[in-house]
């Protein structure tokens, strides 16, 4: 074959690929292959090709024969990085990552983007966070990039103030479309460019319209902390409208069930942020409630647009969007104390009466088992939080907990310890601190709901990470009878464990310290007659309180909406939104 006739295979391989003929692509590839076997450049093309093709085997194979051409190629590495991520091989995509940024520093901001989110699931959370340092100064333009490197700060042992001041940056590079709160100069840098007036009527005591714009009308938050906002609402008074990010072929049963219960509906994954504001400001929204912050799918650029009179943030995130267009953070006493936690938040902090959310318990929770202790013989601790919560401080308060009762074992559970070479780095940071590896029980990924909730009958006592404490997970554990001991700090990451203990009547089980974190785990640990009976109570305790009454929660949510929907009535009264 001449080097013409290369050539223009080559130009069809690539006009193939760039058009997405995949199939002809690889055919021509191989075509090529047959005739030059040595160069790797063109193993690694056909690679990249049969992995979007879902053909992970091949796809290795090829770009592994590129690297035995050229050992020193960083492309196969980084598509063997992503084979490996997509088999669930997570320290197995570090390594080849990491190899790829070896041989070419100058990788583009989708590699190490790729990266922190990988070494969060791994729980090495400041070491992603150098990768997500790196992905955003290369893509500076992207909030996304800059929403994953925020979440992946609240994982670290950070104060309130410093938080602050990074989600500050935030809204001066992407909140600058409309100004900040309406007849207020915005904060931080953030242009002051007035926003569109509002056409709502200021009516203090009309229906309100109460938009929810989420990507959680789904199973995971919605199922459990969503429902009341539907089935509990008092309809005469607000019309819910929601706008759900998520993709459509994603929705589940509950997502049908909650397009049903609302007033109004929109999928609005498609649309680019104008439009969407432009949406929202067309349905006459009052309050749009933003349930998403800074966590996966979200859309802040688009409030800085000021689509509604008055938008909120509650739920999903742990910490300040720090956009000054967002008016209001719904938190409770507990979780955000007056006083110093008003300093961690541009927005003014609304508290409910505690808990700041309701908890509606898994229909498909298995019951209740004895103690587990009492079939295996010790005292079991857990936690199924995510990895990314524990970092080597919470290492070492589990560590001295174990210390402190020698016979106890610790459970982990988290779908990246499926991965045997994330479980063997979780077992080494813990022998680093004198833990026995053998103590450990790691837990990899149950399938089904029912599966992984009757996992929690393993545990006799929960541990909750610090500084970032479980919400979904503690509430699992409660409702699957293990008691939890969690560690009060300063900020609401790490305060949500004490306000959800609290609301069940157990705040005893909520540490000032370290110290009495460490010494609560261990007292509870040696009274199995204790321990017993919190088990056999909690399910009742848990139904009966206050994290599971949503008649309550709902009219307390639904005060603070009127309570600040009347502020902007008087404001708009009284001219100061001018």
């Amino acid at each position: 074959m001449t080097s013409s006739t290369l050539g223009t295979l080559k130009r069809q391989a690539l006009d193939a690929l760039g058009a997405g003929r995949l199939e002809e692509a690889a055919d021509l590839y191989r075509r090529l292959l047959a005739q030059d076997a040595g160069a790797a450049d063109l193993w690694n093309n056909l690679g990249v090709i049969l992995s979007e093709l879902k053909r992970p085997a091949e796809a290795a194979a090829a770009l592994r024969a590129a690297l035995i051409l050229r050992p020193d190629y960083d492309k196969p590495w980084v598509g063997l990085g992503g084979e490996a991520y997509g088999g669930d091989r997570l320290d197995e995509a570090v390594r080849c990552w990491t190899r790829a940024i070896r041989l070419d520093p100058q990788q583009g901001a989708g590699l190490w983007f790729n990266l922190g989110v990988t070494r969060q699931m791994r729980g090495e959370a400041a070491e992603a966070a150098l990768a997500f340092d790196r992905a955003e100064a290369l893509l500076p333009d992207d909030p996304r990039v800059a929403s994953q490197r925020l979440l992946c700060l609240n994982y670290l042992d950070l104060s309130g103030e410093r938080l602050l001041a990074e989600h500050r940056r935030f809204d001066e590079r992407f909140g600058g479309r409309a100004g900040g709160r309406t007849g207020e100069r915005a904060e931080g840098g953030a242009s002051s460019r007035p926003a569109i007036p509002h056409a709502n009527r200021p009516d203090p005591e009309k229906r309100l319209r109460i938009g929810y714009l989420s990507v959680e009308f789904r199973e995971h938050l919605g199922a459990y902390f969503l429902t009341p906002l539907f089935e509990t609402a008092s309809r005469s008074r607000f019309e819910i409208v929601c706008y759900s990010i998520l993709p459509v072929a994603h929705g589940d049963a509950h997502t049908a069930r909650f397009k049903a219960q609302a007033d109004g509906w929109r999928d609005v994954g498609h649309l680019d942020d104008e439009a969407l504001a432009a949406q929202i400001r067309a349905d006459g929204i009052d309050i749009l409630v933003d349930l998403a912050g800074h966590s996966g799918l979200n859309r802040l650029p688009m409030l800085a647009l000021r689509p509604a009179p008055v938008q909120v943030t509650w739920l999903g995130y742990p910490n300040s969007t720090g956009m000054t267009s967002v008016d209001y953070r719904i938190v409770d006493p507990v979780s955000d104390p007056v006083g110093p936690t008003d300093t961690h938040a541009v927005e003014t902090l609304v508290r409910l009466p505690a808990p700041f959310l309701c908890f509606r318990p898994p229909a498909s929770a298995p019951p209740v088992v004895p103690l587990p202790a009492g079939a295996t013989g010790a005292v079991t601790f857990g936690s199924f939080n995510k990895l990314s919560k524990i970092t080597d401080g919470t290492i070492a308060l589990w560590a001295e907990v174990l210390r402190r009762a020698p016979d106890a074992r610790l459970l982990l559970k988290d779908r990246p310890l499926s991965d045997p070479g994330t479980a063997a780095a979780m077992k080494a940071r813990f022998a680093a601190v004198g833990v026995d590896p053998d103590r450990l029980d790691l837990v990899g990924f149950i399938r089904d709901a029912a599966g992984h909730l009757a996992a929690y009958n393993r545990i006799d006592i929960a541990l909750d990470p610090h500084p970032y404490n479980g919400t979904i997970t503690t509430c699992d554990t409660l409702w699957m009878g293990a008691p939890l001991v969690t560690l009060a700090g300063s900020r609401h990451a790490a305060r949500v464990g004490a306000s959800l203990m609290t609301a069940i009547g157990l705040p005893e089980l909520v540490a000032a310290t370290p110290d009495r974190y460490a010494a609560i785990a261990a007292d509870l640990a040696g009274d199995l007659t204790r321990l017993m009976r919190l088990r056999m109570g909690m399910r009742e305790r848990v139904r009966a309180s206050a994290l599971c009454d949503e008649t309550r929660f709902m009219r307390n949510l639904e005060t603070a909406y009127r309570l600040i929907w009347r502020r902007w009535c008087d404001d708009a009264a009284t001219g100061r939104l001018a």
